[in-house]
């Protein structure tokens, strides 16, 4: 139902990928070994449609068709997968996933045309996109904290994707009302004069 790959620093540049399937399993596969997955979970009661993949590799969040977010993280020595959080929704389904480059916010969008905006990675859905929190720390992604920032709240019909622009500053979401909402949420912050040092100085 989805598929995300990524090239871990640990695959000395070979493509990993994660993909999820209808009865609600996670398989982690390295293209070097096609036979087996590296690892198998199985986080969802129901179909498992969206998944995304933190910067670093390190973990993820996953939504499907049954009402909660799967926030987990990838242990690459022993390639597999550790369960950080479940995040249960009031309403089920979850369209899409996605978690913004600098992997302090993720989003989910959902069926009941809601977003929620959550610092540490989702956004829920419900016609809604939901964003959520993710806890940095000495460049380290922790997904144990999960609590929603935000419920967005603007399409008429079930969200169906989302995601985020490469510099940070703008979020979009697309729905089956046939409109695209962009959004602004928590911009990262330009650095002031006092956070710039000068690290080399070359005559002229």
């Amino acid at each position: 139902m989805a598929v995300q790959a990524f090239i871990p620093y640990e695959s000395a540049g070979y493509v990993n990928m994660l993909s999820s399937y209808e009865d609600g399993s996670t398989l982690w596969w390295d293209v070097r070994k096609p036979r087996l997955p590296l690892s198998s979970v199985k986080y969802h009661s129901e179909s498992a449609l969206s998944i995304a993949i933190d910067g670093l590799c390190n973990g993820g969040i996953s939504g499907g068709a049954d009402n909660k977010i799967v926030m987990f993280n990838l242990d690459h020595p022993k390639g597999a997968f550790t369960l950080r959080k479940e995040i249960e929704l009031e309403r089920p389904g979850i369209g899409d996933t996605a978690i913004r480059l600098d992997n302090k916010i993720a989003a989910t969008a959902g069926w009941d045309h809601r977003s929620v905006p959550i610092r540490s990675l989702s956004i829920i859905s419900f016609y809604w996109v939901s964003v959520i929190n993710l806890l940095k720390s000495d460049s380290s992604i922790y997904y144990n904290k999960g609590n929603a920032l935000a419920v967005l709240k603007y399409h008429s019909a079930s969200c169906n994707a989302v995601t985020f622009a490469s510099d940070c500053k703008l979020m979009a979401s697309c729905s089956a009302d046939t409109t695209v909402a962009l959004w602004e949420l928590y911009p990262p912050k330009a650095p002031s004069k006092a956070d710039v040092t000068v690290r080399d100085e070359t005559p002229c």
